[in-house]
């Protein structure tokens, strides 16, 4: 039997998804798919996905489809015969006894439609980018945290209990960081460097390859290769990106290769404190929520002094030079006051690699065949 774990509904996780998988997503200290590998080690699991990202082939003769929309609370056991899966009456997945196999969306979505047994199984759905808003911190805070064996950390200041504090040995820390654990476990990964007069406010996952100087991380999860400074909270970084300067980031998501300039600042709760209320193009959602800030998608730039207003939406591939952001940019725009032009996409194509060179990664034929296929094809 294989697992597969496939995208759903992904047009409501704009920007978070443009150009990397549904299960990619950055939450806690893991990515979606991995989270639900620490469920199932053992398994093969396979995925269905956009076009854009390939297809993969289905060939065992049965195989449990699951959501990338859900966190498993534990292990279940798998339908010996065909079944939905179901979170709270919402259809979560299915087991499919033989073949042949849906290999598409479509084919899963009707796969779905046509089951009338259903297995109730334990955990979280998330439905908007919002959403992971609210389920981060939970998350970072259950994790099972147990100090690295024989990992001495001579010189910082912990407040609450040590062995809340998991650090790689391979870690770099400088005495003068405060790190607190009262609410909250906090992990710092390999080769991450935390440097003086930096303190991290758990629930927090800190990255491997990240820096953190003179920074206020508080329960946040930063992801791989991140420089981090100023003000952070209640965000995910999903890697790869700088807010290397003063200014203040707050309940927001951020993809990765973004570079928000100097004393770029976000607002993450109205002046009437009433639910936040974010834009998608023509379209208004509200969250339910006070505290939102912005999301932000893949290769992003903000130029110094850029406001982000509550609840912003902010496509990939956006050049903005800097002032009042607009609540809503679609993907590649070239943002300068009200004025909006398309990014050329070689010249977006060519920023980006240099900008990856920078963290000695080099673009690969299948991310340009991505990026352009965004160009082409938006949403």
């Amino acid at each position: 039997m294989k697992i597969v774990i496939y995208e759903d509904r992904c047009d409501q996780f704009f920007p978070l998804i443009t150009l990397r998988p549904q299960y990619g997503i950055l939450l806690g200290d893991r990515s979606i798919e991995n989270h639900f590998k620490s469920f199932f080690p053992k398994q093969d699991i396979g995925h269905a996905h956009r076009a854009r990202f390939g297809t993969e082939k289905i060939e065992d003769s049965s195989a449990l489809y699951v959501s990338s929309r859900i966190l498993l609370k534990g292990k279940f056991a798998v339908p010996k015969e065909n079944a939905n899966l179901v979170i709270d009456d919402e259809p979560v997945g299915f087991y499919r006894s033989r073949k042949p196999l849906p290999r598409t969306l479509d084919e899963i979505r009707e796969e779905i439609s046509n089951n009338k047994r259903v297995v109730e199984i334990a955990g979280t759905v998330f439905s908007y980018p919002w959403d992971l808003i609210k389920i981060n911190q939970d998350l970072l805070a259950r994790q099972a945290i147990k100090r690295a064996a024989g990992r001495r950390l001579p010189g910082l200041e912990i407040i609450g209990n040590r062995k809340h504090v998991d650090v790689d040995r391979s870690a770099k820390l400088s005495k003068l960081v405060s790190i607190d654990v009262t609410d909250g476990p906090v992990k710092i990964a390999a080769n991450a460097e935390i440097r003086a007069f930096t303190s991290i406010v758990g629930p927090a996952y800190i990255g491997p390859g990240t820096i953190l100087d003179r920074a206020k991380v508080i329960r946040s999860s930063i992801g791989k290769m991140c420089r981090i400074g100023g003000e952070v909270e209640a965000d995910i970084f999903q890697g790869y990106s700088n807010k290397y300067h003063e200014g203040f980031i707050g309940h927001s998501i951020i993809g990765e290769w973004v570079n928000l300039g100097a004393l770029t600042t976000n607002s993450d709760l109205k002046n009437n404190y009433q639910p936040v209320k974010v834009m998608r193009g023509k379209k208004e959602y509200d969250t339910g929520m006070t505290k939102i800030g912005c999301f932000i998608g893949d290769h992003t730039k903000t130029g110094i002094g850029t406001l982000i207003p509550t609840g912003a939406i902010i496509g990939s591939f956006v050049n903005f030079f800097g002032g009042m952001m607009p609540r809503y940019i679609a993907d590649f725009k070239w943002v300068a006051g009200a004025e909006q032009t398309v990014y050329d996409l070689d010249r977006a194509i060519a920023t980006a690699r240099i900008v990856m060179t920078r963290r000695n990664v080099k673009m690969t034929d299948q991310q340009e065949r991505i990026i352009r296929q965004v160009f082409q094809c938006p949403g």
